[in-house]
């Protein structure tokens, strides 16, 4: 539960701030890549005139263009996508520059290490320049590769502030909780020995005075209690996820095991019990989670599967998936509560339940205990069959 509290914070984190981070990045990187290419273009515009020809200019201009000696060069072409006029005696592959950014549809960018602009013209024609300027194109490039750069920095560094600070918010959290089970444990702990007491003493006096219904109605309380303190004890005992206990074993004959264990409760129901188990199936796990997750739901199914119906139990495993579904022939459980069901002291049937002694603990143990190997666990109703599956990945 903590582990799963603190991967949602630490994504919250990650994710709000990466995509904070990323939008100024990438506009910053989108402004100056078009800022620069505007200032290129205002270059081309200056250098050159309306057919492609440097035009005259001031001493100072024209003693700045022979310095930086920039290669223009203007294409007109036709909506067919041909040159039928250039200029500065252009090479092939400069040709084949212009003809590919006229297929496009942006006005102004980079081509290899060439600035350009397009010019709509009347008849159909577009007009193409083409400067030829590396330092400026380096520039452009080098300004996109920083940005980059500095959001993939910040990516890492929100990453590592990402994960102390979730840390550091799920502590208190985590505290509470350990507290909460260890109040679970020493209580669960502390009523089993008044528990033993009574039912000793119910016991002597069943002795004494022979079987009458007041003793009855104690033994049964003193049953009904037991096995609320055992489910809290397991409730607080499923959190450890230390491998002490962990064996790899034949799933298969286990699940065969424990459906026999159920057999005379299912004749007692009127119910049959119908097995599709796949041979030869092996797990890796603590062997009593496995027994209280099937315990758990064919002990549910037999309940709540109508007389002379049909409990269906069936493991497969595919690649590294394996399944359990577990499949009862009665009413079908409602879609606003079949997300509920898994929740702590949560019943359907407040009534039914009160009176079977259910405290609605044990579908919530077995959530928790298929959480605890990776695994899910949900709750399928169709066409008159509740169909509980269990994928656990080996």
């Amino acid at each position: 539960m903590i582990d799963k509290l603190q991967r949602k914070i630490f994504w919250i984190i990650q994710i709000s701030l990466t995509s904070i981070i990323l939008v100024i990045t990438i506009l910053y990187a989108v402004l100056s890549y078009r800022d620069s290419i505007m200032s290129a273009t205002i270059m081309m515009d200056r250098l050159t005139g309306d057919d492609g020809r440097r035009i005259e200019r001031p001493q100072e201009l024209r003693e700045q263009i022979e310095a930086e000696a920039y290669d223009i060069y203007r294409f007109s072409i036709n909506n067919e996508f041909k040159i039928f006029r250039e200029t500065n005696d252009p090479s092939n592959e400069i040709r084949n520059h212009a003809i590919d950014i006229s297929k496009g549809k942006s006005e102004m960018g980079i081509i290899d290490k060439y600035i350009y602009k397009v010019r709509k013209m009347g008849n159909n024609e577009i007009s193409v320049t083409l400067m030829e300027n590396e330092d400026i194109v380096f520039n452009i490039k080098l300004k996109i590769i920083l940005c980059m750069s500095i959001g993939l920095i910040s990516t890492v560094i929100i990453y590592i502030l990402a994960k102390k600070v979730s840390k550091t918010i799920v502590k208190p959290v985590e505290e509470t909780l350990e507290k909460q089970k260890q109040f679970i444990s020493d209580a669960s702990h502390e009523l089993k020995t008044p528990l033993a007491v009574i039912e000793a003493n119910s016991d002597v006096l069943e002795d004494k005075v022979g079987k009458n219904k007041w003793i009855t109605y104690i033994q049964t309380e003193i049953q009904s209690m037991n096995k609320l303190v055992n489910d809290l004890l397991l409730l607080a005992k499923i959190e450890d996820t230390s491998f002490d206990n962990y064996v790899t074993f034949n799933l298969s004959k286990e699940i065969e095991i424990i459906v026999s264990a159920f057999e005379s409760m299912a004749y007692e129901n009127q119910v049959n019990i119908v097995t599709n188990i796949q041979e030869d199936i092996e797990f890796n796990c603590d062997k009593e989670d496995i027994k209280h997750i099937l315990s758990t739901l064919i002990d549910n199914g037999i309940k709540h599967t109508k007389k002379d119906k049909k409990v269906i139990i069936e493991l497969t495993k595919e690649r590294n998936e394996i399944k359990i579904q577990v499949k009862n022939e009665g009413d079908p459980i409602l879609e606003e509560e079949q997300a509920k069901i898994f929740e702590r002291f949560y019943r359907v049937d407040k009534a039914r339940n009160r009176n079977e002694k259910r405290y609605g603990l044990g579908l919530a143990i077995a959530k928790r205990t298929v959480e605890k190997y990776g695994g899910v666990i949900e709750v399928i109703c169709k066409d008159g069959i509740t169909n509980f599956i269990v994928k656990l990945t080996d």
